[in-house]
C-alpha cells in the first residue's frame, strides 16, 4: 500500500473526472496579482482540482474562481488546500470553494472575458480522459 493509499479520505463527496474551463485570480490585494485560465482535472460541489505551470499557489492561499458549469457560472471565493509538485514540473491545485462572490462587482480583463466565451459553450459536459 503507498502512502497515498494510507492517507485518510477527507472528502465530502466523491469527485467527477470531468475538464471544464476554471478561471482563477488571487483575491488578496497583497499578493501579487495574477489571473489563471485553467481546465478542471476533477470537480465536485465543494471544491475542484486543476494542473497549472504557476508555481504562485500555496495552501492558505485565497483565491477568487469561476468553475465552468455551462450557463450556471458563479464567482467563488476559495481557498487552496492542496499544491501538488508533478514529475511534469507542473503544479496540481486543489481548491475548496467558500462562498458565492458578488459577480457584477468584479473587474472585467481579456483573461476573463476569454473565459466566459468558453464557459458558454454548448459542449456536454465530458469526462477528461475521453477529452485527450
Amino acid at each position: 500500500m503507498t502512502k497515498l493509499e494510507q492517507r485518510k479520505e477527507r472528502r465530502r463527496e466523491p469527485r467527477v473526472q470531468i475538464a471544464r474551463p476554471v478561471y482563477v485570480e488571487t483575491a488578496d490585494p497583497h499578493d501579487e496579482h495574477f489571473e489563471d485560465l485553467r481546465m478542471t482535472r476533477d470537480l465536485s460541489r465543494w471544491g475542484f482540482y486543476f494542473v497549472t505551470e504557476r508555481g504562485s499557489y500555496w495552501p492558505g492561499m485565497k483565491v477568487n474562481a469561476i468553475p465552468a458549469y455551462g450557463c450556471f457560472n458563479l464567482e467563488y471565493e476559495c481557498e487552496v488546500v492542496r499544491v501538488e509538485e508533478l514529475p511534469t514540473g507542473e503544479f496540481g491545485v486543489a481548491v475548496r470553494l467558500l462562498c458565492v462572490r458578488d459577480p457584477i462587482a468584479a473587474s472585467n480583463t481579456f483573461v476573463r472575458s476569454t473565459f466566459h466565451s468558453f464557459a458558454r459553450a454548448d459542449a456536454p459536459l465530458q469526462p477528461a480522459e475521453e477529452q485527450a
